[in-house]
């Protein structure tokens, strides 16, 4: 292992997992009402490794970084298209402009 000293340049994405307790709700059913997840610190996740609820102040920068990247993920999956670039280009194919209809 290298020393380190002093803060991390780089902020890592820390592997984290659904809490045991509340299975990611962050909530806990009581007999009346709702309760707030000790075990999570009511945010629904927990360290995968440990099992143990992560600060505040790195649950906040954790959950930052994983909505950049899903919504990074997101935007190159629309921008791909698939089957939607296919449905709207032109569909005349041959002679006699006979269709194809892709069945």
């Amino acid at each position: 292992m290298k020393k380190h000293h002093g803060p991390a340049f780089v902020r890592c994405l820390i592997p984290m997992t659904e809490c045991p307790s509340c299975h990611g709700a962050g909530l806990i059913q009581g007999v009346f009402h709702q309760l707030e997840c000790i075990g999570c610190h009511s945010s629904g996740f927990v360290h995968a490794e440990t099992l143990e609820p992560l600060l505040i102040e790195d649950l906040v920068i954790q959950l930052g970084l994983g909505m950049r990247r899903a919504t990074k993920q997101l935007s190159s999956s629309r921008n791909e298209g698939g089957a939607q670039v296919q449905y709207e280009q032109n569909n005349r194919r041959g002679a006699g402009g006979s269709n194809f209809t892709g069945d």
